[in-house]
């Protein structure tokens, strides 16, 4: 990148140094917030697909998970700039989040409860090479999903300059990396407490893919060129957590939101059948083959 772009992109954090501390600041948070709970989650599905091993090679499989998590985050990373300079890498980006967040909050056969012991059965024929691939590949999973969404986070933002967004988006998905290992404990508690904290997080992404197609429809229909901005987002994420927690600790509030969740439910599942009709439908013929 010229030099010229980051003099005047450091030109303008010298001029508006507050607006950039607190956009940059509300990104961290919420990168940290989306990184710590979609992690977690996973963390317990990765325990779950190394259960079957002796416990020797328990520790190594989920150890050589934590350097597949930091190696594939970095190459993810390394992709930012192209995935933010690209507009048809956009718009599979946003609808791939959109998609990520329905195939989760959709309605389902298999009750969460029984999640862990389901991928442990799924996996207890394979061999200790076979789960470490497996591994390895949830990992690639996992940090797509979250360096996409980082960099639907930090889009529109006033404060931070474009030159500038990839290094904010850095920053916060390493520091949530970080966070996460040393507040993890603390953090599965959390979700323990709250286990309704595990779908939130995929409501967090789908609200941020939701966001960037907006946008680039909104852009490519009709030309209007229009990012909502950091201090929203941070407002309706922070929203969302807490409307999440309220609706699972007061019966009052969860018979109220009761059918609209409903509705919420029926149009990620109408979402997610299609989208997987779409591009599976291999699957399909599978089934009644």
């Amino acid at each position: 990148m010229p030099i010229a772009d980051f003099s005047s992109a450091f030109e303008f954090v010298s001029q508006n140094w507050s607006l950039f501390f607190m956009d940059a600041g509300m990104v961290i948070v919420i990168l940290v917030l989306i990184e710590g709970l979609l992690s977690v989650d996973n963390a317990l599905g990765l325990a779950a697909m190394a259960s079957h091993l002796p416990k020797h090679q328990q520790k190594v499989a989920l150890r050589w998970g934590l350097v597949g998590a930091y190696l594939f985050r970095g190459i993810a990373l390394a992709l930012v700039s192209w995935l933010m300079h690209n507009e048809w890498v956009k718009w599979f980006g946003a609808i791939y989040l959109v998609y990520l967040a329905c195939s989760h909050l959709q309605f389902k056969k298999a009750v969460h409860v029984e999640d862990a012991a389901t991928a442990a059965a799924k996996f207890a024929g394979k061999g200790f090479i076979a789960t470490i691939c497996s591994i390895e590949l949830m990992d690639l999973s996992l940090s797509l999903d979250n360096v996409v969404a980082a960099v639907g986070v930090v889009a529109g933002s006033k404060g931070i300059p474009v030159e500038l967004h990839i290094w904010v988006v850095c920053l916060g998905v390493f520091i949530g990396i970080a966070a996460l290992r040393i507040v993890a404990g603390w953090c599965i508690d959390i979700i323990a407490r709250h286990p309704v904290l595990g779908h939130v997080a995929f409501v967090l992404v789908g609200f941020v893919g939701l966001v960037m197609t907006v946008s680039l429809v909104l852009e490519s229909v009709w030309g209007i060129h229009w990012h909502m901005s950091v201090g929203p987002k941070f407002i309706i994420i922070a929203a969302i957590v807490a409307l999440s927690i309220v609706y699972e600790k007061y019966r009052a509030v969860h018979a109220v939101l009761r059918p609209a969740v409903v509705v919420f439910r029926s149009l990620c599942t109408a979402f997610a059948v299609t989208v997987h009709t779409i591009i599976t439908p291999w699957k399909l013929f599978k089934k009644n083959a």
